[in-house]
């Protein structure tokens, strides 16, 4: 039934046409045009056009063709209005993910003989991917996303991936990047390690045999007659980290942290990056003398509260760092210190503009700021050929804002995800309530109509619903409500399609108006709300 539904859809929205129209614009062609493109940090046609050609950004320009078979996607705006400004898509370089803990999942466990804080072998997994949390990033503009898992003291290899719709099998770029690691993890109970000296004594002692077992193995390879030496289950994935082939990511908990970091890990082979915790300013000339690379949170502290004259003990130790908090990122890059910047410590991603903002006024370049978010991790990642700029033969990962992205609430318009525009998250309040139950018109002008019935139920911050077309029902994936637009999304694999239908949808009483996308193309949206979330109604 829902490969018949999905053909039906196919025919009805391609019809008869006439002659001229036999050539339509194909669904992987876009154009984007009457914007303003910032195609990397400090570079900026005031206005052109980005052309993407199945998934790829095939041209970028002032005047540029617009070939044929495009879909076109004007941002034309009135004179007093800000410009949709295009931006490469941000990139969140560290972002860890709470693996389940059950006793089905091997993540979870080590083997016989090695420490369970120590997984070096670790690898995420398909099932391990956090699709509220990409959505969130993806909301925010992140487009690609570096990821690990949150717990032990050497957590196991990162993976590389774009923020789509469609799970970790559509996103994923590299399965393996980096090892990652942390003095914070601790044994339950009185288990060892259940102290910092005890995790710092258990990651040496991991590194030397890890170092052990390379030169070992190494040397029974060159002289097989001698005794084969013992082999420790995991302890071969961190040799390339060990010669500096991939980097280490540590995260660092505080300023002592970072300094014993820099004396555990002495300059040499390895490639490492500390994962910052903003109180770096404190000792600068330690970073100075070792300017290693740091992802950096920018989470500042709010202003004390000494509006009571009995709650004004604030320490002077917090006053200070209330106020160099926010000049942190800028006395870091005066130092020579590469830095990214992570949205952690943020309670939703986009917190981290307002950061940026607080940083931008106390001195830090902008469009060092702006790098940090694009071509610097794009540098690190080794995919500055397709990640972090507008360009030709770059991936069509972009972000349109209405105006400015620095700013402390950014309007973030669309997001587009290898060339494909995913349902973005609520960036604003909601301003309607579009419980019920609504006849939709999809009409693709002279290519035919067809009826449809979109149900919502919930309050606009929580809602959910079902989609209802020709008879077959699906649910919805989700249902967003920012201002006065309801955006839903629907899983075409209900239909027998791959990919999702997207509807936006702006409401004015009980009717509304919009535009929607699918596996088959781009179609209008009129709706009529026939029934409210009390009422019930055949459909």
């Amino acid at each position: 039934m829902p490969h018949t539904v999905l053909f039906c859809l196919l025919v009805l929205l391609a019809g008869t046409v006439a002659a001229d129209q036999l050539r339509q614009p194909t669904p992987n062609v876009h154009a984007l045009t009457e914007v303003r493109i910032v195609t990397a940090p400090g570079e900026v046609i005031e206005s052109g056009a980005i052309v993407i050609r199945d998934g790829i950004i095939e041209a970028v320009g002032a005047g540029i063709s617009i070939p044929d078979d495009a879909r076109v996607h004007s941002f034309e705006r009135d004179e007093d209005e800000d410009p949709i400004t295009v931006y490469a898509g941000l990139i969140e370089p560290y972002f860890l993910v709470d693996l389940e803990g059950d006793g089905e999942n091997e993540n979870a466990g080590a083997p016989p003989g090695r420490h369970t804080l120590i997984h070096p072998d670790r690898r995420l997994r398909a099932r391990d991917w956090p699709e509220d949390d990409i959505q969130a990033l993806r909301g925010a503009g992140f487009t690609t996303v570096v990821m690990a898992a949150s717990d032990g003291l050497l957590r196991g290899h990162g993976l590389v991936a774009n923020t789509g719709e469609g799970g970790m099998s559509r996103n994923l770029l590299r399965s393996s990047f980096g090892q990652f690691a942390s003095f914070d993890g601790r044994s339950q109970q009185r288990n060892f390690p259940n102290s910092l000296m005890g995790a710092v004594a258990l990651m040496r002692q991991t590194f030397d045999d890890a170092r052990w077992q390379m030169a070992a193995r190494q040397a029974w390879e060159n002289n097989p007659s001698q005794p084969r030496p013992e082999w420790l289950e995991g302890l071969d994935d961190l040799a390339p980290m060990l010669d500096g082939s991939v980097p280490l990511i540590f995260e660092s908990q505080d300023l002592l942290d970072t300094l014993r970091i820099l004396e555990f890990i002495e300059p040499g082979d390895v490639d490492l990056v500390v994962v910052g915790h903003g109180e770096e300013y404190r000792r600068l000339h330690a970073l100075e003398q070792r300017p290693v690379r740091h992802i950096l949170p920018l989470d500042f502290p709010e202003t004390p509260d000494v509006s009571d004259e009995n709650d004004r003990n604030v320490s002077l130790e917090e006053l200070r760092h209330w106020q160099y908090a926010p000049d942190n990122a800028r006395r870091l890059t005066e130092a020579g210190v590469p830095l990214m910047w992570t949205t952690k410590g943020q309670s939703q991603p986009n917190g981290l503009f307002e950061q940026l903002g607080k940083a931008i006024e106390r001195g830090l370049d902008a469009d060092l700021a702006l790098a940090a978010l694009t071509t610097e991790p794009a540098d690190w990642l080794g995919l500055s050929d397709r990640l972090g700029r507008v360009a030709p033969g770059m991936m069509a990962n972009l972000v349109l804002v209405e105006g400015e992205l620095f700013t402390e609430a950014p309007s973030i318009t669309e997001v587009w995800v290898d060339g494909q525009r995913p349902v973005l998250a609520a960036l604003v309040p909601p301003a309607v309530d579009p419980a019920g139950t609504w006849a939709l018109t999809l009409g693709a002008g002279s290519m035919g109509e067809i009826d449809a019935s979109l149900v919502l139920r919930g309050p606009p911050t929580r809602m959910e619903g079902n989609f209802v077309v020709m008879g077959t029902e699906a649910p919805l994936s989700d249902v967003r409500v920012s201002g006065e637009q309801v955006v839903a999304s629907i899983d075409a694999g209900r239909l027998g399609a791959a990919g999702t239908i997207t509807i936006r949808m702006n409401i004015d009483g009980d009717r509304g108006r919009g535009s929607g996308s699918g596996p088959f193309g781009e179609f209008t949206v009129r709706a009529r709300r026939t029934a409210g979330p009390d009422e019930e109604e055949a459909i």
